[in-house]
């Protein structure tokens, strides 16, 4: 069983950079709406400043409920634990996979990868940024269902075909 996890500035970022932001945010978010009493133009600052700590703690809650820090995968599971504040683990066998999506599957290649077990109704996520990624993915791919590992390589082609258009 292979073991792939973040590298220390990646699990900061993506633990706790939202514990920092969010005060700091909330603060100018204040300042704007005391401002804004003695200038209505303000007004515009601070629904930006809400709107962008609304965005923010959106990301980072979905980030918490489905993204393992470590992950552990061979030919016939992944087993994914050490989600933020929680003693959760999840194993998803490969033959259960129903859906793998995000990330450059997508087209995104900065974005995340979802894997979605159908059986047990678990989705988790991962960056690109987690340790040997491109071995962890060749690793999935090859073990999942043969019917959805076709309807991965067609979803490329097309994606590659619209790219070089």
């Amino acid at each position: 069983m292979e073991h792939y996890k973040y590298g220390l500035f990646s699990k900061i970022l993506y633990r706790y950079a939202n514990i920092i932001a969010t005060p700091i945010l909330l603060i100018h978010l204040l300042s704007s709406i005391m401002i804004m009493l003695e200038t209505w133009y303000f007004i515009f600052f601070a629904l930006i400043n809400s709107l962008i700590i609304i965005v923010l703690n959106k990301y980072y809650y979905k980030t918490y409920q489905n993204f393992p820090f470590e992950i552990f995968a061979d030919n016939e599971k992944i087993i994914c634990r050490n989600f933020f504040l929680s003693k959760k683990s999840y194993e998803i066998k490969h033959v259960d996979i129903s859906k793998i999506s995000g990330g450059f599957f997508s087209g995104w290649p900065t974005r995340p990868v979802y894997i979605h077990d159908k059986k047990n109704n678990v989705t988790i996520g991962f960056y690109s940024h987690v340790g040997n990624f491109q071995k962890l993915v060749t690793k999935i791919l090859q073990n999942v269902p043969q019917h959805l590992y076709n309807e991965i390589v067609d979803n490329l082609k097309k994606n590659r075909s619209e790219v070089k258009k």
